[in-house]
């Protein structure tokens, strides 16, 4: 609803809900419902009395106009009671009141005669809308009233009504406006005096129970606040107030310490003769001045079943009773002690320091392993640069010999002269890992490539050929699958030595009598090598770490097959130097095969356009 005034009276009124004015203190106004319908029984009484009473003797002659006022009068009684005047607007209830005065004034129209006592009765109307209308209504019914008073006399005349009737007219006038004015007056001061009381009355009201949700918020905040035990404590240190927090922590009911126990039943007395000194200065420091809170200090709390509780306390002092008025203040009125249990909190900053400390022995753990294998790296490094450096010699005296027979013994046959080349071919090979590892014996990524022209499947045929002895002696079957010649840009003598590393990997895990395939071919830009074994095959687990340097298969060494765990390493290292890579795939029918993809010599030739 909203709050409105009317135009012109100033008098305050609220609008509501269903289009109708309504009092501030809630009936409707000023119609025929709430107190005004009630009495509407009354009024009807009465209407009827004067009608009754202007017709009694009934005047035979104006039979109609009686007839017109009694249907006018039942007609406003039937609307009185079944009009839904709280859906009309505050003005449509005049309609009775001003009926009523032309019922009247039909009525002394037919009597004919200008002194009819039925003069006295046009003040029930105006009565009526002094008590319960606005002044606006009010000045309308007068208006009304004037004319249902002069217009028989200007418009009938004499006889009926002489001219002696207009004093009878101008006096009612007069007293009917001063008796309708001063009523009027009154109950517009009453109802200002019942407006302001409804208005304070809803004002405490909404005081009463802005207060009273307040004061049940605080009890929620106080029922809510178990993690902190507040008591209350007398000057002789007896317990006033205990909290539910502090029934939570020490595991007393209130009853059972309010008034019954001291402070000091909950606190260590071993702690407390420990502290006695600290006790009194802190006793002396909080009476004369009363400070807000002494900074906390950390106690050991016993509960009701045993257990001690670590807690930090706050003390605040309470003035003395009276000490407001002028009283004695030189002692304090009690004190209030905040308790908030610390025990978990400090067992789980010890737990913290106990894992930091952990934590700080791993580390310095971890670094001393770190620096361990930092040197047995470096280790490593020197045994294999020593080794390479051993193997140069022998590898060169190897060579020069053979070239010595290939160049320098002409009796040879066919088949000899194959078995130097293939000899001469891998002692290269050798010498040529061996200067590797001598120049980078750690990274293994410092490969030295020297690019020709080549046809990938040729070379393959050649490390095929240089291998098969090797498979003859271990009773496998190694054969290359035919195709066209496969052009590439690359290192001939690092190309075999990934091949023959491959080869070498195959035979060694390849069961006597199993076989080994080599294929050569394109697919798109890429020429593509496939290396495929019937070995054991290799795990899941150990692939992604298949191509490091010096990494050994568990399966191998508990089979004894011989290796270093380089030679995939190495492998890696070549593909990746021709712009390549190098991979394992599981192939139906086979148990393991590696797959080499390296660019093919048209495809490096338009890049290099490109570029």
């Amino acid at each position: 609803m909203s709050t409105s005034s009317h135009p012109a009276t100033g008098e305050r009124a609220v609008v509501g809900a269903r289009g109708g004015q309504v009092e501030s203190n809630g009936s409707k106004i000023p119609g025929f419902s709430g107190p005004t319908r009630v009495r509407l029984p009354l009024f009807a009484l009465v209407a009827l009395g004067t009608v009754l009473i202007g017709i009694i003797p009934f005047p035979h002659g104006a039979r109609i106009e009686i007839l017109i006022a009694f249907l006018l009068f039942f007609l406003l009684l039937t609307t009185a009671f079944v009009v839904p005047w709280e859906r009309l607007p505050s003005w449509a209830w005049l309609t009775i009141p001003i009926g009523y005065m032309a019922v009247i004034a039909v009525i002394r129209d037919a009597q004919g005669v200008g002194d009819s006592e039925l003069l006295v009765v046009y003040l029930l109307p105006i009565v009526w809308m002094s008590l319960y209308g606005r002044r606006l209504h009010l000045l309308f019914g007068l208006f009304c009233m004037y004319l249902a008073l002069t217009v028989p006399i200007l418009a009938v005349g004499a006889p009926n009504y002489p001219l002696s009737a207009w004093r009878q007219v101008v006096v009612l006038v007069v007293v009917t406006t001063l008796v309708a004015s001063t009523i009027s007056a009154m109950v517009h001061r009453d109802r200002i005096y019942v407006s302001d009381l409804a208005q304070q009355s809803h004002l405490a009201k909404r005081n009463a129970n802005d207060a009273h949700n307040a004061r049940e918020r605080l009890e929620t905040l106080l029922r809510a606040a178990t993690g902190s035990a507040i008591m209350g404590v007398d000057p002789a240190g007896t317990v006033t107030f205990f909290s539910a927090g502090a029934e939570l922590m020490l595991g007393y009911n209130a009853s059972e310490v309010v008034g019954i126990r001291s402070i000091a039943d909950f606190i260590d007395p071993a702690q407390i003769s420990e502290r006695r000194q600290t006790i009194d200065a802190m006793r002396k420091a909080l009476d004369p001045v009363y400070p807000e809170t002494v900074a906390e200090v950390p106690w050991t709390a016993r509960r009701k079943n045993g257990q001690q509780r670590r807690c930090v306390v706050r003390v605040r002092t309470l003035p003395p009773q009276g000490g407001t008025d002028g009283a004695d203040t030189s002692a304090s009125g009690g004190y209030v002690v905040v308790a908030i249990d610390v025990t978990e909190r400090e067992e789980l900053a010890a737990e913290r320091e106990r894992l930091y400390s952990v934590q700080k022995e791993v580390t310095q753990s971890l670094i001393e392993q770190n620096n361990r294998l930092r040197e047995l790296t470096k280790m490593k490094d020197d045994i294999v640069a020593t080794v390479s450096h051993e193997l140069r010699t022998p590898i060169t005296s190897i060579r020069g010999f053979i070239e010595l027979l290939l160049d320098g013994v002409p009796e040879l046959s066919e088949d000899q002269m194959r078995m130097l080349r293939t000899i001469d071919r891998n002692s290269a090979q050798l010498q040529r890992v061996a200067e590797d590892l001598l120049a980078d014996p750690g990274g293994g990524h410092g490969l030295r490539v020297a690019f020709t022209e080549l046809d990938l499947h040729q070379l393959a045929e050649e490390s095929v050929h240089g291998a098969q002895t090797a498979a003859t002696t271990a009773g496998v079957t190694l054969a290359l699958a035919p195709g066209p010649p496969v052009p590439v840009f690359g290192d001939a003598t690092r190309l075999h030595q990934l091949l023959g590393n491959l080869l070498s990997n195959a035979l060694k895990f390849s069961p006597q009598g199993g076989r080994v395939r080599v294929v050569v071919d394109m697919i798109d830009d890429f020429a593509r090598i496939l290396v495929q074994d019937e070995g054991p095959g290799i795990p899941e687990a150990d692939r992604p770490q298949l191509f490091e340097r010096f990494y050994r298969l568990a399966a191998a060494m508990e089979m004894g097959v011989p290796g270093t765990g380089l030679g995939l390493a190495i492998a890696k290292s070549v593909a990746e130097a021709h712009e390549g890579s190098v991979d394992i795939v599981d192939t139906p029918g086979w148990s393991t095969t590696f797959r080499v993809f390296l660019p093919l010599r048209h495809a490096v030739q338009t890049t290099l356009t490109m570029a």
